[in-house]
């Protein structure tokens, strides 16, 4: 038994020798620029991202994904049987994480990108990735910055006949007297009961207060309904 004990110990100081140094020094590198890139995909998600879960519990996993990526080609890039094995153990795990927006799998694939390169031993490769997909998501979320304006969704529910049938009078002159511009996003008429959904530009909460008090002065027998579609899951 002391004797397999020896040789282990053995056997684990030929392992760890100072020869190794010269390639662990590099690899800690990459590791930290892994993880600097990662946290800084993080913030370009929380701050550009337009999807409606919540980015803060996906965008944690980030740099540790990015890292993870970098520690499994370090190892596998060396040895085909290694790279072998690999194939096969991923042929058999199932990942079952709910990823509920494209845009969320996009950045999962580009932090695993960046630690492909990283652990291949390209850092120039993934810096341009990172700063190339920078220029396209900033680009994209500033042009469509304008769409997202309206992303107060209001549903005015009453009778037909006082409220729906006058345009001067009726649901649209008030919403439009109370808010200004707004897009008209459904219009259900049935059995002299209607209900109309509009979109409306982004208020502060007290803002809103003073919308729905003066729609409903305006409209005393109407219900109202206020979603804000960028928080809603």
């Amino acid at each position: 038994m002391q004797q397999d004990i020896q040789q282990t110990w053995q056997q684990l100081q030929d392992q760890i020798s100072v020869g190794q140094l010269p390639y662990s020094l590099p690899l800690g590198l990459y590791l930290a620029v892994g993880g600097l890139l990662g946290l800084y995909i993080r913030f370009l998600y929380n701050r550009c991202s337009s999807s409606p879960s919540d980015s803060e519990s996906l965008s944690r996993v980030f740099p540790l994904l990015t890292l993870a990526t970098i520690g499994v080609i370090a190892v596998v890039k060396s040895s085909v049987a290694l790279s072998l094995g690999l194939v096969g153990a991923l042929s058999i795990v199932r990942f079952r994480a709910a990823i509920k927006d494209p845009e969320e799998l996009i950045y999962l694939f580009l932090c695993i990108a960046v630690g492909l390169a990283l652990g291949a031993e390209q850092p120039l490769i993934a810096l341009v990735l990172v700063l190339v997909s920078s220029v396209f998501i900033v680009s994209i979320h500033l042009l469509g910055r304008n769409r997202r304006k309206q992303n107060i969704l209001m549903t005015i529910t009453g009778a037909t006949e006082p409220h729906f049938n006058d345009p001067a009078s009726g649901v649209f002159a008030a919403v439009e007297e109370a808010v200004g511009q707004f897009s008209l996003q459904r219009l259900d008429i049935s059995n002299g009961h209607s209900q109309v959904r509009v979109t409306l530009r982004p208020m502060k909460p007290r803002e809103t207060a003073e919308v729905i008090a003066q729609l409903k002065k305006r409209l005393p027998d109407c219900e109202f309904s206020y979603v804000n579609i960028t928080s809603a899951l």
